[in-house]
């Protein structure tokens, strides 16, 4: 998000101005703007009440991307000033308004919009009321964030997704507020949007396709109603980053993910249930060479960021008939295991591979050896230095926790079970084991 790059300006600065030769009453209220321009909504609130000037001065600044947020009585009221002595606020967030009385059980929320939801209407029938309308004033805000949460806005509010120059939208925790990812047509140079926990939330990820040559970063989680196919967006040429998870309703394989999709993402994560999204599960322990060879050769695409993929990790599905989590609930006592058997990349300064874990829940995890992708780095270059640091990282950890060295992916469950019988732990581990 940007910063305003202007100085900003006290009110001893001030003080020292009007005390100057020439004095700030022989300049024009749109000087004047320019100078409250280097101050923050707060500090400038006080400087309108001067004069007519002054208070004219104040409805021509561009407020500089000066957070201000709504979170108490105190901080409303001041909002609803500024609605009309300071219209052109850029950075708003909406958040939970504090001052809930435990005795009398009343709290603040805000106006309940169009349609609201009656079973939370009711509960929160006796709480004061903030009506929060006066916000679409603020015709140039860039930033806007509802964060609700108690305070949840319950029901429709078209004004609030009407602001043509706004470029990053947040909402989070708003579980009450019903409204369409076709709204954001309302902000055609939006950069950003985020939203998680948003319950109400409906629409297909196509509709994004307004903001193709806006949008920079999107996340949309924890949101049931969203649905669509991600490779929609694969023609965005700035897409950086795409965050979508826990929503069950969207599709797409990223083994279509080709040298022209997504030309500049840097992040990406899927939900497990699209092949290759993080977590996504596999049915045979034999399927993980060709999974990672299909997601290595999107990596290797010529434009693409090095640490795409490399904080996902993907895992044997339960129905696996490679599965044997009863014989493999403990690999020593009392060591519970997360999940049995789970895979993802592994890099070595430049060098990029990837490996097998057994995961454990109160013990660090068990790693098989690295299947090594890329090619040994040239001995006596800076890359092959970097590489043996790293390299010998990942040796001691298996030094600490050899159960599977020499095993490249699970063994068979006859071949765990002599293992199991075999395996001494090493000293590191039977300290953990005595502090359990």
């Amino acid at each position: 998000m940007p910063h305003s790059k202007k100085p900003k300006l006290t009110h001893a600065d001030t003080a020292n101005m009007a005390s100057s030769n020439a004095s700030l009453n022989d300049l024009s209220a749109d000087e004047l703007a320019m100078i409250f321009g280097c101050l923050g909504p707060i500090e400038i609130m006080p400087l309108r009440r001067v004069c007519h000037k002054w208070s004219d001065a104040a409805k021509k600044t561009i407020v500089p991307l000066t957070k201000f947020k709504v979170h108490n009585e105190k901080s409303y009221n001041a909002m609803r000033a500024m609605a009309t002595a300071l219209p052109n606020l850029q950075h708003l967030e909406l958040g939970y308004m504090f001052g809930y009385d435990f005795f009398s059980s009343i709290g603040h929320r805000y106006a309940h919009g169009e349609d609201p939801d009656e079973e939370k209407g009711r509960s929160s029938r006796n709480d004061i009321m903030h009506n929060i309308d006066m916000v679409s004033n603020f015709s140039k805000l860039r930033v806007l964030k509802l964060d609700a949460r108690a305070s949840s806005l319950n029901g429709s509010y078209p004004y609030l997704f009407n602001f043509p120059l706004l470029q990053y939208l947040t909402v989070s925790d708003c579980p009450y507020l019903k409204w369409d990812l076709g709204v954001l047509a309302g902000f055609p140079l939006l950069k950003e949007f985020h939203c998680t926990r948003s319950q109400l939330l409906t629409g297909n990820i196509s509709s994004l396709r307004v903001l193709k040559d806006t949008l920079e970063r999107l996340t949309i989680a924890s949101c049931p109603e969203i649905e669509g196919n991600f490779m929609d967006l694969a023609d965005f040429p700035q897409l950086k980053s795409l965050i979508l998870r826990r929503i069950d309703y969207i599709t797409g394989d990223i083994r279509g993910i080709g040298e022209t999709s997504f030309p500049k993402l840097e992040n990406i994560l899927l939900p497990k249930h699209v092949y290759g999204g993080s977590g996504y599960k596999i049915m045979r322990i034999s399927e993980a060479t060709d999974f990672i060879a299909t997601i290595y050769s999107i990596k290797k695409q010529r434009h693409r960021h090095s640490s795409l993929f490399e904080d996902f990790n993907w895992y044997l599905s339960e129905s696996s008939p490679d599965w044997y989590e009863e014989e493999f609930a403990f690999a020593y006592p009392f060591s519970f295991c997360s999940y049995p058997f789970s895979f993802c990349f592994v890099r070595a300064g430049s060098r990029l591979g990837w490996r097998w874990e057994r995961k454990f829940i109160y013990t660090p995890d068990y790693q098989f050896e690295v299947n090594w992708l890329d090619p040994l780095p040239a001995k006596g270059s800076s890359e092959y230095q970097s590489y043996i640091e790293a390299l010998q990282n990942i040796q001691s950890d298996m030094d600490s926790y050899p159960f599977f060295r020499g095993y490249h992916q699970p063994p068979t469950e006859a071949v765990f079970k002599r293992l199991r019988r075999q395996y001494r732990p090493s000293r590191e581990e039977m300290e953990i084991m005595e502090n359990l």
